[in-house]
This record gives structure tokens, sequence and C-alpha cells, in this order.
């Protein structure tokens, strides 16, 4: 019988995924500090989330697959729904790509105690004093084993249930306990590890310590690496063929090549960055939420939302660019709406309020006036950010700190 198994690869709407990104360019970069001869291929969204094979040139190859959870606070138990559809996940890869592929569960949080729940009351299974993740990471598989083909198999039903594709439950459900064992020992379960902030840091020092680092000049280029490299992967994630979706050791050789020898971007740094530096940062508590309402009561507060989230995008982007080119960009976009808020705004918010339509208006005077003020400087000068919709977040994470407000406050 022809088997088939569900996709589970998101494609496009999971470009917004940079813990995987990163953790295929941290997996790409161990390969190449192991031999300088090594063929390795790295991809994000085939088959998991985070796929990669090498080979060392002396017939040794490996192929690992690794499913990526990144949360603020939450823990996993092995009945957590994240849990149980990677084990899913890996057990249809087992059986359908090949044994000897290994498999990661890679998360920035921590394991929790399991609950007793129907299924395992049904089964007459009591939990044990230790939580079962931590005896399935011990490899106790003695202990582990009872709970844990109770759970996943049952998931697995259910992931097939009412679906064209067969699966293999027939199959696993006549596992033993040594075919299971050897299963769970292809799984390598990484909790407690970084985030994607700790992540790109410690990236900062394999870019350092790779092989091509002192090919060319990279010293203070070393984000600029991380980040073209996390741009191509996200680039490919739009390629329905795999192998176009992939990036190896001669796409990280270009890299360093291009940032190297400054073809990436031949412009100069904008000194105005030191501005940005030195410029004391005005006091005004309120967000834009307040700044809004001050001046506009009746605005559309579901709007806010929209702005918020808006927000925290830009932030984290601008947290990935170099400190100096970041404050050149920001005081540029600061300087041309703070002349435009003196020279228009304010005149009009000294005496009354205004109606909502009038906001939406000033803000895009400030995103027009702010864009062609960053053309204007490009031609002379490099900035991390160009697109509209880029400095339009800008200009609302500005307004949202201290920096710019639609009145002034004495």
């Amino acid at each position: 019988m022809e088997r088939s198994v569900i996709s589970r690869v998101v494609g496009e709407q999971s470009k917004g995924e940079r813990l995987q990104r990163l953790r295929a360019i941290q997996l790409i970069f161990d390969e190449l500090e192991k031999s300088t001869n090594i063929s390795v291929l790295v991809a994000c969204e085939y088959i998991e989330d985070v796929y990669i094979t090498s080979n060392d040139g002396n017939g040794g190859s490996n192929e690992y697959l690794e499913s990526d959870k990144s949360y603020e606070s939450k823990c996993f138990s092995l009945n957590s729904d994240e849990v149980k559809n990677s084990l899913v996940s890996f057990l249809d890869v087992y059986l359908h790509h090949g044994k000897h592929i290994r498999f990661g569960f890679y998360t920035n949080t921590g394991i929790t105690n399991e609950r007793t729940t129907e299924l395992l009351k049904k089964h007459k299974l009591e939990l044990p004093e230790k939580e079962l993740m931590r005896l399935l990471m011990d490899r106790d598989y003695e202990t582990v084993l009872p709970y844990l083909k109770c759970i996943v198999l049952d998931d697995y039903r259910k992931q097939y249930e009412d679906k064209h594709e067969t699966g293999y439950l027939d199959i696993i459900e006549k596992y033993t306990d040594e075919i299971w064992t050897q299963f769970l020992e292809q799984i390598d379960w990484k909790f407690d590890q970084e985030d994607e902030n700790e992540l790109e840091i410690s990236l900062l020092s394999k870019v350092k310590s790779c092989r091509l680092y002192d090919t060319v000049t990279i010293s203070g280029k070393e984000q600029y690496i991380i980040d073209a490299l996390d741009k191509e992967l996200e680039k490919r994630q739009a390629f329905k063929d795999p192998i176009h979706r992939m990036i190896n050791a001669d796409t990280v050789r270009a890299k360093f090549l291009e940032i190297g020898n400054n073809i990436a971007s031949a412009k100069p740094l904008d000194p105005c960055y030191e501005d940005w530096e030195s410029m004391e940062k005005p006091f005004d508590g309120r967000n834009i939420d307040s700044k809004i309402k001050d001046v506009s009561p009746e605005y559309d507060e579901s709007t806010f939302e929209i702005f918020a989230r808006k927000i925290g995008s830009i932030e984290k982007q601008l947290l990935r660019v170099q400190p100096q080119e970041r404050g050149a960009y920001l005081y540029r976009v600061f300087e041309t709406c703070e002349e435009q808020l003196i020279r228009v705004v304010h005149k009009q918010t000294r005496q009354s309020t205004v109606e909502p339509p009038i906001v939406d208006d000033w803000i895009d005077m400030l995103v027009r006036s702010a864009t062609a003020h960053l053309e204007d400087w490009g031609k002379d000068y490099h900035y991390p950010f160009k697109s509209e919709n880029a400095v339009r977040d800008t200009v609302y994470e500005l307004i949202n700190s201290c920096y710019l407000a639609f009145d002034r406050r004495n």
C-alpha cells in the first residue's frame, strides 16, 4: 500500500518565524566549524521547521530535522500539543523518509508537571513523581514508555481522522518497546535554550570563529552577515521546490565576500548617529494611544491594536541593525517629523482638539516627509530601511516613545 503523511510545512505563513532562521544559521555555522571540506545544506519549513543535511567528504553524512518553539513563558509537558505534534511528525518522518534521520525539539522555555487526564485515567496510568518530560530526557524509557505510547498513539489517531493521507498508525500500533526506544533515541530534547535575542548575540561569536572570518575584512560587520543570511533564508521560503529553499556553504561564503568587500552596501554610514546618541531624550510619559486621544478624543481605539503590532515589529527589526546605523536612521526620521510637527501640527492643537481623519492626515504627512528625507540623504549615505511601510512603523514607534507628539506639553 502506498503511504502518505500530513504535510506540516507552513510555508509563506511562517516567514516571521525568526527563531527558525537563526537556528538554521547557527546549525550551518556549527557544521562549518567541523571541516573545511564539509558539504552542508540547510532550509526552513522543509519537512519540519529546520532541516539540515551534511556530508564530511569521507563518506560520513548526517540528516537532522528540528521543531522550534518560541514562547514568552509557556512551559511544556509530554501532553502539550506542541510536544505531541512534534512526536507525531517525527514518527511520520522516521517511517516515511528514513530511520537514519535525527530529530531535535528546541525551545527557549522549560518543562512542567503533567496533569492527570481522562485518557490516562482510562488506561489506569497514575503519574509518577518525576515529570514525564524529565523521564524522557533522562532516557528512562522503562518508566515513561507506557505514558508516551498512550498519549502519542491517541494523538496520532486524532490527527489522521477524516484525512486523505494514510499515515502509519497500523504499523506504529505494533511497535515493540525496543522499536519505540530506537525511535526515541533519535530525538534530542533541547529545553531552556536561547531565545531569538540571545541566539542572535551568540551568532556574532559564531561569525567571528568561522573559518571564513579572516579571509576578508569583516570586523565590526558581523551583524550584517547574520542579517544577510536571515534575509536569504526568508526570501527562499517562497520557493516550492525544496532545493531552492536551501542555502549552503557557498551561500555563507558569498555573504562574507559581499559584506567584506562592501558589495552589499557601498555607501558610507551617516555620521548623524552621533547626534542621536548625544540627544537628550525628551520626557513625555504618554504612549501613542494617549497622545492621539489627547488631541482627538473621538479617535477609534480599535486602531491602537494595529499600532501596537506594528510598533512591536519595527522594534524587533531595529534591534537587528547595528547601533550606529540604527541611530542615523532614527535621527533622520525624527528630525524631519519634528520639523513638520512644529511647523504644521502644534499650531492646530494649541487651541482645540481635531477630528480623527485629521490625525490620520498628519501621520501620512510625517511618513511622506520622512520617506523623502531618507531618499534624499540616501544619495550619500546608507540606511537600513527605505520602504514606506518601515518608515510608517518607525513614525509610530517614535510617537509611542518620548520623541514625537502632536501637542506641546509644558
